[in-house]
């Protein structure tokens, strides 16, 4: 079973348009939208199509007009039921398999199997989920069935079954409510009955084993006590309810026996809670609401499988509402402690934990496994003259731009995110440029002055040129920055400023950024030796002496890293085969590759412009600290 790598949205929600998400190489998904975004559609999306596999209609309800469960745009209704507009939701595999939801139902390219395989792995939680789970009242014990009926069992396939246990439950509902009514004779029936509960049974004894683990693991505050959480459910046959048991689903007498109220009765799961060994009654009275939280997810993702398939996920729709940051970040250890097994889709609208997770993801060096990016609803049409139209929702990935411009920009605010472009690029300027590129002579008076934005932009070519830049890849920005950067800094609201333009810098910008972003800094001492060995086999020592710095700039370019060009430094002695030779007046370059490349040069060596296996700092090569920083 391949990831998801794209998904595909047409007239389905809060989508009146075509709307697509790429997820290249099955990446993960962090997305952040305000309600009434679109994001819990794209939750919907993955949902819809996995369950419309075990509907009788396989989901055409939900395109089809005059059903009222359709779940059609509201704007294109009318177009649905002119038979002038199809509206449908797909996903695309990384193997090439596709699957279509549309008003003729769920269809896969292949079969039907790879759909039923992935609702076994796939995990759906959402805040109805938690309000389920803790919503007895405080008069009542906990009973989960309908949380598990609701949000578990249509993913539980017992083992060696074909049939989801939520679906095996629907037969056997549905066979009660026939006439007549079944016989407590039908051994066919009370036998079905009986392997349910065993089934259920089962899976709950899964739970149990892991349910504590989790929580104590990665949810418990440091100096609280560890917790014994168990679900009860307790399997029993006797149709005649004799011993008043409450926990297995029967068909018979009613709960107290009576001989008259044969019928169908509903399982009940219930949950023990012991802390230091003493029962915890009612847990909804006892513990606070982050706490109950906590349990519930303990509870969910005690329901994973150790071995899942390929593309197994948790889609997760703003389930943490009730918790704390301290709280969310327990979350966040917990997914990214399984994030090899499963991929992980998360929607939040929530600012702070959505860049608690990005930072966390960034500090974990998984940037490149995840996309991550913000859901805004648009009402202008770029395409014709920005009139205003139906609002649909667009992705804006985060590496795009900050999360301040993207709110400017979606509000179609152009000067204020010109403003704030203008200062975001004169911030990576200043982190990215060495003191060389940032400062500049003054002809007239001789004095060393600050440069402005545009003589900055202007050193851009040269940056690249010694840095090993594809300088094309950021030769507008001087363009964008007197077309767009100076015209909206001066609040020019006459000049045509478009948003395609506004997004252009912003992506040019996001270029410069990461490499800022990717820049590891390795300590050194002032002096660092640059190890060579001449066509002869003898060795050559070039002793190097950093100016001003104890640190060495190491960036990375085309998915390499390499020592940045801009390193002033002096040459004072080379030791040739062990031997001292003392210059009488030391030698500076602006460069340790102008160095580099004189003596490769002069000795005739092999020039691999690969600093970081040639420098040493005290018999260090500077590749292992490189590393070492890393993890490498």
């Amino acid at each position: 079973m391949a990831p998801i790598v794209k998904i595909e949205i047409e007239g389905f929600k809060a989508f009146p348009k075509y709307f697509y998400l790429d997820l290249p190489e099955g990446k993960n998904l962090l997305m952040y939208g305000e309600n009434g975004s679109g994001k819990s559609s794209i939750f919907y999306v993955l949902h819809a199509i996995l369950q419309s596999i075990f509907k009788d209609d396989r989901g055409s309800k939900y395109f089809t007009h005059s059903d009222e469960e359709n779940l059609i745009n509201i704007h294109r209704i009318a177009e649905v039921a002119a038979n002038t507009y199809h509206p449908y939701i797909k996903l695309t595999f990384e193997d090439g398999e596709k699957w279509t939801l549309n008003q003729a139902g769920v269809t896969a390219t292949t079969n039907d199997e790879n759909i039923r395989l992935l609702n076994r792995y796939a995990i759906f939680i959402n805040h109805s989920y938690i309000s389920r789970f803790h919503a007895a009242r405080n008069s009542e014990a906990i009973d989960l069935w309908n949380v598990f009926y609701k949000d578990i069992l249509p993913f539980y396939l017992p083992t060696g079954r074909a049939q989801f246990l939520a679906d095996t439950y629907d037969d056997i509902v549905k066979k009660s409510q026939s006439m007549p009514m079944p016989r407590l004779s039908n051994h066919r029936y009370m036998r079905k009955i009986s392997d349910f509960n065993s089934n259920l049974e089962g899976f709950i004894n899964q739970i149990n084993n892991k349910v504590s683990d989790i929580y104590n693991t990665y949810f418990k505050n440091i100096d609280d006590n560890d917790l014994d959480i168990k679900l009860c459910f307790f399997a029993d046959n006797d149709q005649n309810n004799t011993n008043h048991e409450e926990h297995y689903l029967f068909y018979g007498n009613n709960r107290f026996g009576h001989p008259i109220a044969k019928g169908l009765y509903n399982p009940n799961i219930g949950i023990s809670i012991k802390e230091n060994n003493t029962e915890i009654y009612k847990p909804q009275t006892y513990f606070n609401e982050a706490k109950l939280t906590a349990i519930a997810l303990s509870v969910r993702f005690a329901c994973l499988s150790q071995h899942p398939v390929d593309g197994a996920f948790l889609a997760l729709d703003d389930m943490l509402i009730s918790l704390d940051m301290s709280n969310r970040t327990k979350v966040v250890n917990f997914l990214m402690s399984i994030s090899d097994k499963y991929k992980i889709y998360l929607f939040t609208h929530d600012r702070l934990f959505y860049s608690t997770l990005k930072k966390r993801i960034e500090l974990d060096k998984k940037r490149g496994e995840w996309l991550i990016g913000g859901l805004y609803m648009h009402d202008i049409d770029e395409k014709n003259n920005y009139q205003p139209c139906i609002p649909y929702p667009k992705f804006i990935e985060n590496k795009d731009m900050p999360f301040s411009m993207m709110e400017y920009y979606t509000m179609h605010d152009y000067p204020a995110c010109g403003q704030k472009l203008r200062k975001w690029c004169e911030e990576i300027l200043e982190k990215l440029y060495p003191d060389t590129l940032k400062k500049g002579m003054d002809s007239r008076t001789h004095q060393t002055s600050t440069l402005n934005l545009n003589d900055r932009i202007a050193n851009l070519s040269r940056y690249c040129e010694k840095e090993g830049l594809d300088f094309q890849k950021y030769k507008n920005l001087k363009i964008y920055k007197d077309n767009i950067l100076n015209t909206v800094s001066h609040y020019d609201t006459e000049s045509p400023i478009y948003k395609e333009e506004i997004l252009q810098i912003m992506k040019v910008l996001n270029k410069l950024n990461e490499i800022v972003k990717n820049r590891v800094i390795v300590p050194v001492n002032h002096e660092i030796g640059l190890e060579l060995v001449k066509p002869n086999g003898t060795p050559i020592t070039i002793c190097i002496n950093i100016r001003g710095t104890k640190h060495l700039p190491i960036l990375l370019i085309e998915g390499n890293y390499r020592i940045s060009y801009f390193i002033n430094c002096s040459v004072k002695k080379i030791i040739e085969a062990g031997i001292h030779n003392d210059f009488s007046e030391e030698r500076v370059y602006n460069s340790i590759y102008d160095i580099y490349n004189e003596y490769c040069i002069l000795y005739g060596i092999p020039n691999t412009d690969n600093l970081l296996d040639v420098l040493q700092d005290h018999n260090t090569i500077l590749r292992n600290k490189l590393n070492l920083i890393l993890g490498v």
